[in-house]
């Protein structure tokens, strides 16, 4: 997004679509697979709406996410790939954005 773009119209639709659909779906593969599909057509209309950019690697690094996760599941049905990443992630996000910027941040 563009650095000057007012996003307090965005914040609670990403919050919303990210509360729903990764947070509410818990490890059920099929109630993931479900949940996944929903978010993907919701975020595809807010790319549409809002002057996202998103790099042309964004679709393999997703397919990948998805595979490895199904490999996961079927070896421990109640593995939960956001449960497993959120330490890296915060840990990346902090990196990237500093503390102070991340606490502003939060949806």
């Amino acid at each position: 997004l563009p650095h000057d773009l007012n996003t307090d119209e965005l914040k609670p639709i990403l919050k919303k679509i990210l509360t729903q659909g990764l947070l509410e779906a818990g490890s059920n593969l099929h109630t993931r697979k479900r949940k996944l599909m929903d978010i993907s057509n919701e975020l595809n209309d807010v790319f549409f709406r809002y002057p996202f950019s998103v790099p042309s690697f964004f679709a393999l690094v997703t397919r990948g996410l998805g595979l490895l996760e199904g490999i996961a599941l079927s070896g421990d049905p109640e593995f939960d790939i956001f449960k497993a990443s959120l330490p890296y992630a915060s840990r990346r996000a902090v990196e990237i954005l500093g503390t102070d910027q991340l606490s502003r941040l939060r949806l």
